[in-house]
């Protein structure tokens, strides 16, 4: 059988230089016949180079020779346990190099068997640190403010409701404190975002060496933050808190040679007064906010008598949950026209609330008061629904419209926002070169780098994206070329002031060649009339809407427009006719 005996010398000399070069470390031990467990007969060169040792220094050592610390002590005996047992093992734990540095090993043992009785173990073992360093930086991105370091949004929710988890088992009181720095637009829209990011970082400093190593800060996006408490005996205690944080923001703060005074609006809900649920206490929170900030009064706890005060808007709060089931609210569609050649291929939607009592509502009557109470999201959520559908049909109906939709700040802060667009996307069947999202010059600069993550991740799914208002806020040349927009829009204010004021014309000119110069398009909104349409012709605007040219129309009404208007889609007017009828 000569043959037969090289073939079983080749293979084994293979299995070794195999085991020899492989890249994680690999040892080979004895059948646990004594106490101490099995000895080790071989290692390769990468258990070696993990370990930092010579091979004649670990053989014939004990399963010690791993290095796993004493503080994992429970893991190295469950170890023994499952050898003794005959029982494969993988765990984590960490171990210590030969010159007691400590590292993350993944660590697997298994026997060979023959007839029923192991002959041998051999142990894997990989050095993980930088995967579970990865994976603690990936958590700490997702869970904390990167300009401060506190705890965000997301970090916050999930730590209160373990909070009033623990509040419930001991029938104890939590506290929630929902924080809104006054004027803080103005800090910045003086002094530039920097600055406004350097005392947002000293006001977090600040808070944070006041308080009890029990409560809990975070920055839930922009000016404001939220605070937690979770030993508060009374209400008495939890206005104390507030009281010692607005007193703290009084002594002004020095940043670059410049002294400034900050103040803020606390609003507090308590757990089980105000609420049960985490949801529920941070919306009252924010409510008892604002009612402080309209009151001035520094701090205001959730209760009835701030609500009474305005009974329209909590009316208007209970009647939006289920204004969308009963279908009540309706999107309507203004045109955008090409400067240019003057053709309509592009819409932007607008949310009116056809209410039972109140008769049509515009957006200002009931979008503030739906971003205060979070209802924005589900909100966002029905419109881009809605604004999808509507668009699927006009593409199946043979008009290639293209839909641009305004995203709040509220709604830009939510980190779901991209997976709810693809989600709509998919379920419609669009291709999202067809849809536009609008977004402000304030919600991106309360939070750039948060806008910045957001709006990428909208582009790389190949939705286009707009700067709204442009001109009204405070946006640096570095955040608007590094934002992903494809546009900036003009704010009707300059627009309208256009043939009255040669200032006006001069900043729309000035605008326009700014963006072309970033290479971006450029969008006027306000056209009143036929002068002002000429003259941004004459600046090489791209497109421009405003009342001269259409006002907003529901979705049939927007598809006669199209049908009979000089501007409307010539080319598919045909075909529409026929639908539009």
């Amino acid at each position: 059988m000569p043959g037969k005996s090289r073939l079983s010398t080749v293979e084994t000399r293979l299995l070794s230089s195999a085991v020899q070069v492989a890249g994680e470390g690999i040892a080979i031990l004895t059948p646990a016949e004594e106490a101490i467990g099995p000895r080790i007969l071989f290692v390769n060169a990468c258990f070696c180079k993990l370990y930092g040792v010579e091979k004649n220094e670990v053989l014939h050592k004990t399963l010690a020779a791993f290095g796993i610390v004493d503080r994992h002590h429970a893991i190295f005996n469950d170890m023994l346990e499952h050898i003794f047992e005959n029982e494969p093992f993988d765990a984590e734990a960490t171990a210590r190099r030969k010159d007691g540095a400590e590292f993350e090993l993944d660590l697997q043992v298994v026997p060979v068997m023959d007839s029923g009785e192991p002959t041998h173990w051999v142990a894997f073992l990989r050095d993980i640190t930088e995967s579970k360093n990865q994976l603690l930086m990936l958590r700490r991105q997702a869970m904390f403010d990167p300009l401060t370091d506190l705890p965000n949004r997301m970090l916050l929710f999930e730590r209160f409701e373990k909070a009033i988890d623990n509040a419930r088992s001991a029938k104890n009181m939590t506290a929630l404190l929902l924080m809104d720095l006054d004027r803080f637009k103005e800090i910045n829209d003086t002094f530039g975002h920097h600055f406004g990011d350097t005392l947002l970082k000293e006001i977090a400093v600040r808070l944070r060496n006041l308080l009890s190593p029990n409560d809990t800060l975070s920055r839930l996006g922009g000016d404001e933050f939220g605070l937690f408490l979770t030993r508060a005996s009374d209400p008495s205690d939890v206005a104390a808190v507030a009281r010692r944080v607005l007193d703290s923001l009084q002594q002004p703060f020095a940043i670059e040679g410049h002294l400034v005074e900050v103040s803020a609006s606390i609003g507090i809900a308590l757990y089980p007064t105000h609420g049960t649920d985490a949801r529920m206490l941070l919306r009252r929170a924010d409510v008892a906010m604002y009612a402080a900030k309209e009151a001035n009064v520094g701090y205001a706890f959730h209760n009835q008598e701030h609500e009474s005060q305005t009974p329209d808007q909590l009316a208007l709060v209970v009647e939006m949950r289920s204004a969308m089931e009963r279908d009540e609210f309706e999107l309507y569609y203004q045109p955008k026209l090409h400067v240019n050649s003057g053709l309509m291929t592009r819409a932007e939607v607008l949310i009116r609330w056809n209410h039972p009592k109140r008769g049509l509502l515009a957006p200002g009557a009931f979008i503030p008061i739906a971003e205060r109470t979070g209802l924005i999201k589900p909100m966002t959520d029905w419109i881009i629904d809605r604004m999808l559908k509507q668009c699927r049909e006009w593409h199946d109906a043979g008009a290639p419209v293209h839909v641009a939709v305004n995203i709040s700040a509220k709604s830009l802060q939510e980190q779901l926002l991209p997976v709810k667009f693809q989600a709509a996307l998919d379920k419609w069947n669009m291709d999202p070169r067809f849809v536009k999202v609008e977004i402000t010059e304030s919600s991106i600069m309360a939070d750039p780098a948060h806008a910045l993550a957001i709006t990428s991740m909208l582009q790389s799914m190949g939705v286009r994206l707009s700067l709204d208002d442009f001109g009204t806020g405070f946006s640096s040349l570095t955040n608007l070329r590094q934002l992903p927009i494809d546009e900036l829009k003009i704010d009707k204010s300059f627009v309208m002031g256009m043939t009255a004021s040669e200032a006006d014309t001069t900043i729309v000119r000035t605008m326009i060649d700014l963006a072309h110069n970033l290479g971006k398009q450029v969008c006027a909104e306000g056209v009143e009339d036929e002068l002002t349409w000429r003259r941004l012709g004459e600046m090489g605007c791209d497109l421009a809407q405003g009342y001269w040219i259409s006002r907003p129309l529901p979705a049939g009404d927007f598809l006669a427009w199209l049908v009979e208007t000089f501007w409307g889609l010539r080319q598919v007017k045909r075909s529409l006719r026929s639908v539009a009828r």
